[in-house]
């Protein structure tokens, strides 16, 4: 069995071939594939290329492909999934029909493996989403930029450029983020932030995102705003596994939780995170947040429940897959 894994992302698309023994036949990193960030037509070009890349790596053609599963961000609505779905129709080059599912599902996957629990997705944007025993689900937050996406990347940008404009103009207390940001923009005059940051919203918000990593630097370094804004973003992503849990708990039953996605690189994030859990839901079994390429255990952790591969098949090709990655970065 040869199988397609594709990790969507709003910043990055990984494309991953794996077989039934465990190994990684061949992978690409490509662009975006959220469409709310990049629009449909790139999201789905920088899909297929990513797709395509990694099958001409691992030597084979898409009638090679046993398995596809495609694991999305930006699936919340009926239009974006026929979207998709009828994008990959015309395109016909499988012989088999993709499997698509939203990327807060293949995270609850990568958390859970499937038993009941919340999984809380912190990357350029954030969502919640879990099941219990009954199969009943539910989510919180994944209401995009606009809504604010509390915890995410952007999130925690929009805060730092908040708080770097107000110690621009005086009404706000000195930050170590206001010189990241003009540096990493490498511009000298704060108002050309206006010009910078309304181009990238135009362009790829997503792209915003990363100065979550200068707003994490600047805690890092003993910012007391920087620390804020970060400790305030991992109680948000608390407050929404909160929520769903609220929706889904079921007497005695064992609720797993946890994180997933780049934002909870942050130490200062995820320790408020981990804290604000505990104690929101303190009978749940909180595990560690999964970052880099720990998101990939979802994907596998659905094609093992769609075939006859054992449970123990799940962390073997995850490892296979992290060793290989990392060595080629």
């Amino acid at each position: 069995m040869r199988a397609l894994l594709v990790e969507g992302g709003k910043t990055k698309t990984l494309s991953m071939l794996v077989d039934d023994e465990g190994n990684l036949l061949g992978y690409s990193i490509g662009g975006s594939s959220g469409w709310t960030t990049v629009g449909f037509d790139k999201a789905f070009s920088n899909l297929s290329s990513s797709i395509m890349s990694a099958i001409r790596k691992a030597g084979l053609t898409t009638r090679d492909i046993d398995v596809a599963i495609l694991g999305l961000p930006d699936m919340d609505t009926e239009n974006a999934k026929m979207y998709f779905a009828g994008r990959f129709k015309e395109w016909g080059v499988f012989r088999v029909e993709p499997l698509i599912i939203p990327d807060f599902v293949t995270a609850y996957y990568a958390v859970t493996l499937g038993d009941p629990g919340v999984a809380v997705i912190a990357g350029t944007g954030s969502i919640a989403y879990g099941r219990n025993s009954r199969r009943v689900d539910a989510r919180a937050g994944g209401w995009g930029w606009f809504g604010d996406d509390e915890g995410s990347a952007i999130w925690i940008a929009m805060r730092a450029i908040d708080a770097s404009g107000r110690f621009f103009d005086g009404r706000g207390p000195y930050t170590l983020i206001a010189q990241k940001i003009l540096d990493f923009f490498k511009v000298k005059d704060p108002l050309q932030l206006i010009d910078v940051v309304y181009s990238l919203i135009k362009e790829d918000i997503g792209e915003l995102g990363k100065l979550a990593v200068l707003v994490d630097e600047a805690a890092e370094e003993g910012d007391q705003l920087a620390t804020e804004i970060l400790r305030g973003g991992g109680r948000e992503l608390a407050l929404m596994a909160k929520a769903v849990y609220e929706k889904l708990r079921v007497n005695n039953e064992e609720f797993i939780v946890g994180g997933v996605g780049s934002v909870f690189s942050s130490r200062t994030l995820r320790e408020s995170f981990m804290d604000n859990v505990r104690n929101y839901i303190p009978s749940a079994r909180l595990v560690e947040p999964l970052v880099r390429y720990m998101p990939v255990k979802g994907l596998v952790a659905i094609l093992v429940e769609k075939t006859s591969l054992p449970r123990s098949y799940v962390d073997y090709i995850v490892k296979n897959i992290r060793e290989v990655i990392q060595l080629h970065e």
